[in-house]
């Protein structure tokens, strides 16, 4: 992950900026402040943000996990106003400052770095005191009271910058997972991936009973540069309406990600690997969860051996997100990473988006330090889609509107372990599905397979375990070298009663041995 960018020579021309916009009985917001910041920065050539140079020496890893940020000083603290901040000192690969403001009564006002924000009491070989000049802030934390309204409900991390545009949220009784990004650029082409960094912030100061949080952004790379508009709601699922305007710095540029969500899956129920893991899943999402209209398409993650890039093409897409649909603690067995309680987060448009493809990324890895799994919309008319305006929500459950019956889980083998003849080329998938409505006859299974190959008819049984149906479904694959998929869906008189479960055949799967 890259550092966020900033420019020690743009804090005179934004304060320029700030005091030459008119006057006005009404505080209009950072927005209109920030689309101008952006648009003439896009006039100019790109100029990456300089690295802190100190005496003081590197901030290693071990130094920067022991200097604490001091609660009691803790931005808006003394007002007592229902957010508030804390800093992100420099350290490790954080190494490049952003710009912090505040903005209030229709202009903006810097928050400086101070070491007072600060306890080194546990670091013994830094003076930071004597580099304070030299330093600067590399992200910032969001605390509020994820929604709860008592008087004694304690301030809790809700949202966190720092590190190009990545950012991460949480809502009521979640843990860190996946990442949500403001822009990705040329994602899918290998090698050639640009990533742009939020180099200022603006935070409107809320008032003393305000619910939301307002905070403006500019994002800057050799491509482009952009104005963000965040309105943040924390709760038990916490919103951030996101609103976006691009200003290209040049024409061609091959791949805009829109609402770029950035994740980990090692290995799943569904994986042949485990790689000696004593944990049997390891994952921050499960799967990609896609509404177009009345439809709802959910493909559970897998495990690929090296890159491999997926579209998904759609006219007017209703929402997509990456999902952690499995919340069972025995699933996981982990009590330092709690992947039981990681947020899904779902995207909706607020505006009609067109033609255009959810893109999905995956990559291989042998770690669960690594993000292997990207997903982004990708509008069909290219540069010419300057306006983002849509809703990331960071959820412990499905978006209400789903009320399909669900896949629960997703189980595939390729062994004959039954010894039973004529199995050879032959994949099994155990697909549970539950959350159905009450039906007088069992369900049917509407299996459908891209591809050279065949299938036979699927087997659905009730289980009971999970209060829903199994399916079980044989595929026969004729052509392992190219694309091949399967999908199964539940109907009831012809009627769908479940998403319909989508999954690509991958080859270790499909070489049947």
């Amino acid at each position: 992950m890259k550092s966020n960018i900033y420019h020690l020579t743009l804090l005179p021309l934004l304060l320029l900026l700030s005091l030459a916009m008119p006057a006005q009985a009404k505080d209009t917001g950072c927005f209109a402040h920030v689309q101008q910041v952006a648009e003439q920065k896009a006039s100019q050539a790109f100029v990456k943000t300089p690295m802190m140079q100190v005496d003081t020496g590197r901030i290693t890893y071990d130094h920067y996990q022991h200097i604490k940020f001091r609660q009691n000083k803790t931005f808006w603290r003394s007002e007592d106003l229902p957010f508030q901040l804390e800093f992100m000192h420099p350290g490790m690969h954080f190494i490049r400052p952003i710009e912090l403001f505040t903005w209030e009564n229709d202009a903006a006002q810097p928050i400086k770095f101070s070491s007072d924000y600060y306890d080194y009491t546990e670091v013994k070989d830094l003076n930071i005191q004597q580099d304070e000049a030299k330093m600067g802030f590399t992200g910032f934390r969001i605390l509020s009271k994820l929604g709860k309204t008592e008087a004694d409900a304690p301030y809790n991390e809700t949202m966190v910058f720092q590190g190009a545009s990545y950012f991460r949220v949480l809502g009521q009784d979640q843990r860190y997972g996946l990442s949500a990004r403001g822009l990705a650029i040329n994602t899918s082409l290998e090698g050639q991936e640009e990533f742009p960094d939020y180099t200022s912030f603006w935070l409107e100061k809320p008032a003393s009973d305000a619910k939301q949080l307002v905070m403006c952004a500019l994002l800057d790379s050799p491509s482009l540069t952009a104005a963000s508009r965040f309105v943040i709601t924390p709760g038990k699922s916490t919103e951030m309406e996101v609103e976006t305007q691009l200003y290209p710095r040049k024409d061609g540029i091959a791949e805009i990600g829109i609402a770029p969500l950035t994740s980990m899956f090692f290995h799943g129920e569904n994986s042949v690997h485990q790689y000696g893991d004593y944990r049997p899943e390891v994952h921050d999402s499960d799967g990609l969860l896609i509404q177009q209209g009345k439809d709802w398409r959910w493909q559970p993650l897998l495990e690929v051996p090296y890159f491999n890039f997926q579209s998904l093409p759609m006219d007017n897409i209703s929402g997509f997100g990456l999902m952690q649909r499995d919340r069972e603690f025995g699933h996981y067995q982990d009590l330092e990473a709690w992947y039981h309680q990681r947020p899904s987060v779902w995207v909706e448009p607020l505006e009609d988006w067109g033609k255009g493809s959810v893109q999905l990324l995956r990559l291989h890895t042998e770690s669960d330090i690594v993000d292997n799994i990207v997903a982004y919309w990708k509008s069909d008319a290219g540069q010419a889609f300057r306006h983002l305006h849509y809703r990331l929500s960071w959820r412990s459950d499905d978006p209400p509107a789903d009320t399909l019956g669900k896949v629960y889980s997703t189980r595939a083998t390729n062994r004959a372990v039954d010894g039973l003849p004529g199995h050879k080329g032959r994949i099994r998938f155990i697909v549970d599905f539950n959350g159905l409505p009450k039906l007088a006859q069992p369900p049917k299974a509407e299996v459908k397979f891209s591809g050279k190959g065949q299938t036979k008819q699927a087997v659905v049984q009730e289980n009971p375990y999970i209060k829903g149906w199994r399916v079980i479904a044989q595929a026969f694959p004729e052509d392992c070298e190219s694309p091949t998929g399967l999908s199964i869906r539940l109907t009831n008189g012809g009627t769908p009663v479940s998403e319909t479960w989508s999954y690509p055949i991958p080859q270790e799967l499909c070489n049947a041995p």
